[in-house]
């Protein structure tokens, strides 16, 4: 992930009004760029002047106009807009800083042209020689925000916040997170890239195209019988890390079922705080998919489920029961059972509210109480059991799920 809050810390950084272009006619350096606040839009820079797509916080611009010398886009504040510079003077500082910064930067850069130059060689040359480097050496001191004034009144103006290097938006109670969200760094699960493939989708939210994964349920195999809350254990894959689509334009995120049934969204709903998200969070959708890339893309669907209207509940059900199990895997405690009873309470609204088949109405009134025994919660549970148990036309598997749970609340036994 580009870390967007080190770079407003560290600089240079130079902010745009809306209406000019990045750089300003005349502007001599040539310079590759990072938003960081605000909103650039991309139009061709020969006679079809309207935006052709838009930048949010976090995308990189003019790699290919600092390279080849070729002026192809125009790039123009669509509101105040605040960007981290790289040019020739401070690429050297930004390697041996952040190398993980300068990898991102070239391959966002380089992505349409495909094959790099020789100059992009070099420059890669030199980002993994610092990246070795810096293993081996103090790092230069950083910029000293509360006495920098210039930089200071520059972050002001558009309220980003500096933060510690490496820190994740999640890890300082951003607005798209509930309080007492952590950062989880290491996890990652590379075994689970064996069970995915790429996949071509289109954002219902900003109709692009994009490239993400999806997986081969043909190959997943159960490794135990589901549990009590229907949570489902796979052969070296937990279906949590892929069960949300998020768009790398917009950040747009639902389920995948909801993506692939193309089901329409109401944008007007969701489109304010969705820009808001994006200048939260930052995704690195080409790196290795880490426990945070999936919690910030939960969160995102969260968010996104408003545009749903009626499926908004049963959608935001999932998510919640989905995160419970997320901070189950990581161990934190305390937001596995806030998260539960977020579930349990959701899909409470889900059975009162929703028309459902024997079926349906079996499965939500297991997950209310699986998500409830989670939570420590004790809500009209065996009134939930009984209906399972008694559901005309159901699935006789889940009634004997709720006879089990019956019998194992009957003998004092936990979950």
């Amino acid at each position: 992930m580009i870390d967007v809050g080190w770079l407003a810390q560290n600089g240079p950084c130079e902010k745009y009004s809306a209406g000019q272009t990045v750089p300003l006619p005349g502007e001599s350096e040539k310079g590759m760029y990072i938003l960081l606040a605000g909103r650039v839009d991309v139009s061709g820079a020969a006679k079809n002047k309207s935006p052709e797509v838009s930048l949010f916080p976090g995308d990189v611009f003019g790699g290919g106009e600092f390279f080849t010398d070729k002026a192809e886009y125009v790039y123009t504040a669509a509101v105040d807009s605040v960007v981290y510079v790289i040019n020739e003077s401070s690429f050297s500082d930004l390697s041996w800083s952040q190398p993980d910064i300068v990898f991102a930067v070239l391959r966002a850069a380089y992505v349409p042209q495909g094959q790099p130059t020789g100059q992009v060689k070099s420059m890669q040359e030199k980002a993994a020689a610092a990246a070795l480097a810096k293993a081996n050496a103090e790092p230069p001191a950083k910029v000293d925000l509360a006495n920098d004034a210039a930089l200071k009144a520059l972050l002001d103006d558009k309220h980003i916040e500096a933060q510690p290097a490496q820190q994740n938006a999640a890890s300082d109670g951003g607005a798209l997170f509930p309080s007492g969200h952590k950062h989880y760094p290491g996890v990652t699960k590379p075994a689970y890239l064996r069970l995915v493939y790429p996949k071509d989708y289109t954002c219902p939210f900003c109709k692009k195209e994009f490239k993400g994964v999806k997986v081969f349920g043909s190959k997943l195999y159960e490794s135990a019988p589901m549990r009590y809350d229907l949570r489902k254990y796979f052969t070296d894959f937990q279906m949590e890390w892929y069960d949300v689509i998020t768009c790398r334009h917009c950040f747009f995120s639902t389920t995948a079922s909801f993506y692939n049934d193309s089901k329409p969204v109401l944008k007007q709903k969701i489109e304010n705080e969705l820009s808001a998200a994006r200048s939260l969070v930052s995704l690195d959708f080409d790196a290795e998919r880490d426990i945070d890339f999936v919690f910030t893309t939960h969160y995102l669907a969260l968010l996104c489920s408003d545009g749903y209207l009626s499926l908004a509940v049963p959608l935001r059900a999932k998510i919640w029961g989905n995160l419970s199990w997320l901070y189950e895997d990581v161990g934190d405690k305390e937001m596995e059972v806030f998260a539960a009873a977020k579930a349990a309470d959701t899909y409470e609204e889900v059975y009162t509210g929703t028309r459902m088949t024997p079926v349906q109405e079996q499965t939500t009134c297991l997950s209310i109480v699986g998500m409830q025994r989670r939570a420590g919660m004790d809500k009209d549970i065996r009134k939930y059991l009984y209906q399972v148990k008694t559901a005309r036309m159901g699935e006789k598997s889940y009634m004997k799920m709720a006879e089990d749970i019956l019998e194992d609340m009957r003998g004092g036994g936990g979950v």
